[in-house]
């Protein structure tokens, strides 16, 4: 794809941020951020889809108004005519291509909730896990007046999507881990098996518990640059590239 230098430093963005935390609140907003500038868009939501009660679930979301996406939890997703179609591709699409503007500017959803956050033109990307279950979205909008989104943006998203899928899947993993493999059991295989420091294993556990960097900052009365020097050791001596690449390989060689 034909990205300019700074599509490329923009796309990177994204991907870092989706690599940088086990939150999957923290990594949707911040991806998100990095998004709205990449996309030249407006507005941006995230959700992940509660297949059991299905519902969309914990959002995530810029420049809407949280009473708003209240009523879109409570009212509007029941009554929503696109996000279900929408969700059904498995790759980024157009609001456009599941309705057309002229119907959707009629429905009550755009009406009544669209329309008070200002979203006019839309382009979603759902991500699946191997077993095909949703396990996250994004929502990106542009207002009125703006332009609508074309191809070149949804193939921006569908080049962002793989490493969004892995993320939310990393964290799912994590989250959801074998209750054998206790805090214990992790101290004393890296002590044993790495070359890692009585501190960076510290790190490496304050990791693995998906807390921000100011909050281990804060919990191990280390400064941040420190941290951060810590970190890139850590990744070093275990050969991994990201806090979800850490992840993976130490929660899931237990």
């Amino acid at each position: 794809m034909n990205l300019t230098q700074k599509e490329w430093q923009q796309v990177l963005s994204v991907i870092q941020h989706l690599n940088d935390s086990l939150d999957d609140c923290l990594i949707r907003k911040q991806a998100g951020t990095a998004l709205l500038d990449l996309l030249a868009a407006d507005h941006f939501a995230s959700y992940i889809w509660d297949d059991g009660e299905q519902t969309f679930k914990k959002p995530v979301f810029l420049n809407m108004a949280e009473s708003n996406l209240a009523l879109y939890e409570n009212y509007y997703q029941f009554h929503d005519p696109i996000t279900h179609q929408l969700q059904k591709y498995q790759r980024a699409v157009s609001v456009n291509e599941v309705m057309a503007q002229s119907e959707l500017v009629n429905t009550e959803f755009f009406n009544d909730f669209l329309t008070l956050d200002g979203l006019y033109h839309g382009i979603n990307i759902y991500v699946y896990d191997n077993g095909n279950k949703n396990i996250g979205d994004f929502r990106v909008w542009r207002t009125k007046g703006r332009a609508n989104f074309e191809q070149r943006e949804l193939d921006i998203l569908d080049m962002i999507a793989p490493h969004f899928r892995n993320a939310m899947r990393n964290i799912f993993f994590a989250k959801h881990r074998s209750p054998s493999v206790d805090k214990e059991t992790i101290i004393r295989t890296l002590s044993n098996e790495t070359e890692l420091t009585k501190r960076e294993i510290g790190v490496t556990i304050a990791l693995l518990e998906g807390n921000s960097d100011k909050v281990i900052s804060d919990e191990l009365n280390i400064s941040m640059p420190t941290l951060r020097t810590h970190v890139q050791h850590i990744f070093s001596k275990l050969k991994v590239r990201s806090r979800a690449e850490l992840c993976s390989k130490i929660l899931f060689s237990q």
